[in-house]
């Protein structure tokens, strides 16, 4: 694929099947990362656009769940359909708004995303339940699973279209309605996934509202005619959202903020570990949740794996996004960049600036990939998200060291331990508090498996029978049998 410049999508809000422009009094910016330049622009919405999209989804729901499991898999296997015959126009659009590199987009994320829509379209038909009964003498009871009625879905800049799809296609198989803010940022795929569907979907079942988080988001997650909210972002916002949502209250799915321990032991292959290692780092510019940002390494063995990835740090291509050999692109924005520029100026004296840690003399928003070792466990670079294209080094000396290195943060979203040692692997990862823990790999993700934080990293399950199931309630019956 050839990047071609692709026509961009009206950025408006999606109500009862209608195109209508914000209520808000400001115009909001959709800029290219890589450029700095203006793509397009939108008005923002207010909480009276949230009133009359969350109206249009309530009114839609009840017709919509009442259809079989088999029907709404059909409309939502025809979305799948033209999607992947469109692919390549979502390929520019999130190279574009989101800047991804061209080949990660095409090669990966892209397919991967029209895997997932194929998976949530057939995924609702198999939902599991406790075994019906006589649990109490003459009572017969069973399970049944129901759709929770209207879901807002919250999504990050960061992977705009992934996250989209991920709450959009499980929660309509499951029989909702949805309402999606995307971020004010990286609206433009989402805006093309919603035209796109609804023209499979009655009207009011996929609704869209964009402008501000501070604005939408707030009055969706406070809605009272909202039954569920699916918030991906930062742990900060997240806060913010479960606490509109508790008024209510309404469920709420979150899955925040990360800060990945990467442990590795000293019977590891070095350079091949190392290699796999930065890749997972670097991928969307170190801009991923579960990102292999924190090195935490064995000390016979530091240096020697240390160097090995400042080697594989010297082979990063940093370029325009639409450049096939590019490998590593650009932060999001100028506000994202200067906040990680701030936390690399932040470090202590004590540690070692081994690569990268400047930005490059080149239009847009980039950083060059940076490894910063010798850090203690309370240091800012440790403690915090960096959310870029940054690795910081700790060592240990023993396994106990090492377990307590990792979990030494409020983090509790991903994890990797590497070893050839496969008992030492179990039981590090049985010791770990994450909830994405790999061995010899790192994020490897599908729409099968169920992908969800612990502690500061939010509650709930995207993805898997289990974030299926996340947008259903369940409704006990019993019948008399006399």
């Amino acid at each position: 694929m050839v990047f071609t410049m692709p026509q961009l999508p009206r950025v408006a809000n999606l109500i009862a099947g209608e195109w209508v422009d914000g209520s808000g009094a400001d115009t909001l910016d959709v800029l290219n990362p890589a450029t700095g330049e203006v793509l397009t622009s939108f008005r923002g919405s207010t909480a009276d656009d949230v009133d009359a999209a969350v109206a249009a989804a309530r009114a839609a729901q009840p017709a919509w769940g009442a259809l079989s499991a088999r029907q709404r898999s059909e409309a939502l296997h025809a979305i799948s359909a033209e999607f992947s015959d469109r692919l390549d126009e979502f390929v520019a659009l999130e190279v574009l708004d989101a800047g991804k590199p061209l080949s990660a987009a095409r090669d990966a994320e892209l397919p991967d995303i029209a895997d997932s829509v194929r998976h949530f379209a057939g995924a609702a038909r198999t939902l599991s339940g406790q075994a019906s009964g006589e649990y109490v003498p003459g009572t017969s009871t069973f399970i049944r699973r129901e759709p929770v009625g209207v879901v807002a879905g919250i999504t990050p800049w960061n992977y705009p279209l992934w996250q989209a799809v991920w709450k959009i296609m499980p929660a309509l198989a499951a029989g909702n309605a949805v309402v999606i803010k995307p971020a004010e940022l990286t609206p433009l795929s989402t805006a093309a996934f919603a035209d796109l569907a609804q023209k499979h979907l009655p009207p009011g079942v996929l609704n869209i509202v964009n402008g501000y988080g501070s604005v939408v988001g707030t009055a969706l997650a406070s809605h009272a005619d909202v039954n569920l909210v699916s918030f991906t972002g930062s742990t900060a916002t997240g806060r913010n959202i479960a606490q509109a949502a508790a008024a209510s209250p309404i469920r709420t799915v979150l899955e925040l903020g990360g800060n990945a321990p990467v442990i590795v032991f000293e019977d590891v292959d070095v350079d091949a570990s190392a290699s796999l290692i930065v890749e997972a780092a670097l991928y969307n510019a170190g801009q991923e949740c579960m990102a292999a940002t924190r090195l935490i390494v064995a000390e016979p063995i530091a240096e020697r794996f240390f160097d090995a990835v400042v080697k594989n740090l010297e082979q990063v291509r940093l370029g325009e996004t639409t450049d096939e050999a590019t490998t590593l692109g650009p932060l999001i924005s100028a506000a994202q960049l200067a906040r990680v520029e701030k936390l690399i100026a932040g470090r202590p004296s004590s540690a070692s600036l081994r690569f990268g840690g400047t930005r490059p003399d080149r239009a847009g928003f980039y950083l060059e990939p940076t490894l910063i070792t010798g850090l203690s466990q309370d240091d800012d670079l440790v403690q915090h998200e960096i959310f870029g294209p940054v690795l910081t080094g700790q060592t240990f000396a023993d396994e106990s060291e090492a377990i307590s290195l990792a979990n030494g943060v409020g983090f509790g979203l991903a994890g990797s331990v590497w070893t050839r040692d496969v008992a030492r692997g179990l039981r590090v990862v049985n010791a770990l508090n994450f909830g994405n823990v790999w061995i010899n790999t790192h994020l490897v993700v599908a729409p099968d498996l169920p992908i969800g934080g612990l502690n500061q990293s939010g509650y709930g399950k995207e993805g898997g029978q289990l974030g299926i199931e996340e947008f259903t309630r369940v409704k006990q019956v019993g019948i008399s049998l006399t």
